[in-house]
C-alpha cells in the first residue's frame, strides 16, 4: 500500500471542516450561491454526506485529455466499468485537496477492482489553467495509480462534459463537493453530496459491482 505524503494526510484531517467551505483562493471571502451550497454540517463539524439517485446523468460522446496528454474517449473509458467521478481544480485551496486525498485512499479500499472493474475520474473545473502537465504533478501528490485518470481539455469540451454529468459550477470557487458513481451501460447513477470517507464511497461502488459484469464473472456467469 502506498503511503500518502504528509500534505495529503493533513488534507484528510481538514476534510470535515472544509466540506462546508467554497473552493476559494486564499484571502478571497466566500461567496454564496444556492446552486452550489454543500449539505449542512453534521454534529461535530463534519459534513453529512448524502446519497441519492441521479437521473439524467449520461456520459457524453466527448474526447478529453488525461494527465499524460493522451486523448480519452469518455464512452470508452466508461465501457464495462463503474465510474467514480469528482470535480476539482489544482489551484483550489479548500475542498479539492481533501476530495482528491479521499480518492487516493479509495484506490486502496477497492484493491484489485481498480482499472479492471472501476475507474476513478477527476475532471478539472479550470481547464484553462489545468494543463496535462499540471494535472500530472497534482495527481502524483495523491498517489495516483492505474485506474484513476485526471481529465482536462478545451473549455468548450469540458463544459459539455460537466453539463452532461451535472458537475457544472457557474463559479468554480463555489463548487460543492460532489461524487458521481454509476454504470453508463445501465444508465444508473448515484450522486453523493458532501465529503464522504473512502469506506463510504467504496460501499456505494460495491453496490454497483454486485449487479454488474464483475459479479457475473465471480459467479461463473
Amino acid at each position: 500500500m502506498r503511503t500518502l505524503s504528509s500534505s495529503v494526510s493533513n488534507a484528510m484531517v481538514l476534510a470535515g471542516a472544509l466540506a462546508v467551505a467554497s473552493c476559494g483562493r486564499g484571502g478571497d471571502p466566500p461567496r454564496r450561491d444556492a446552486r452550489a451550497e454543500p449539505p449542512p454540517p453534521a454534529p461535530g463539524g463534519a459534513a453529512a454526506a448524502r446519497s441519492a439517485p441521479a437521473p439524467g446523468v449520461a456520459v457524453p460522446d466527448e474526447v478529453l485529455v488525461d494527465q499524460d496528454g493522451a486523448q480519452v474517449h469518455l464512452r470508452e473509458l466508461a465501457k464495462g466499468r463503474v465510474l467514480v467521478v469528482n470535480f476539482i481544480f489544482t489551484t483550489c485551496t479548500t475542498i479539492c485537496s481533501p476530495m482528491t486525498a479521499i480518492f487516493g485512499r479509495l484506490q486502496d479500499e477497492l484493491g484489485d477492482a481498480m482499472e479492471r472493474d472501476v475507474r476513478l475520474v477527476s475532471i478539472s473545473l479550470d481547464p484553462a489553467t489545468d494543463t496535462p502537465e499540471r494535472l500530472k504533478r497534482y495527481a502524483e501528490k495523491f498517489g495516483r495509480r492505474p485506474g484513476w485518470v485526471f481529465l482536462t481539455g478545451s473549455r468548450e469540451r469540458v463544459g459539455r462534459v460537466l453539463g452532461a454529468l451535472g458537475g457544472r459550477a457557474p463559479i468554480k470557487e463555489q463548487h460543492a463537493p460532489v461524487t458521481l458513481i454509476g454504470r453508463e451501460a445501465e444508465g444508473r447513477w448515484t450522486r453523493v453530496d458532501g465529503i464522504a470517507p473512502p469506506a463510504r464511497l467504496a460501499e456505494e461502488v460495491r453496490a454497483f459491482l454486485s449487479r454488474g459484469p464483475a459479479a457475473q464473472r465471480a459467479s461463473g456467469g
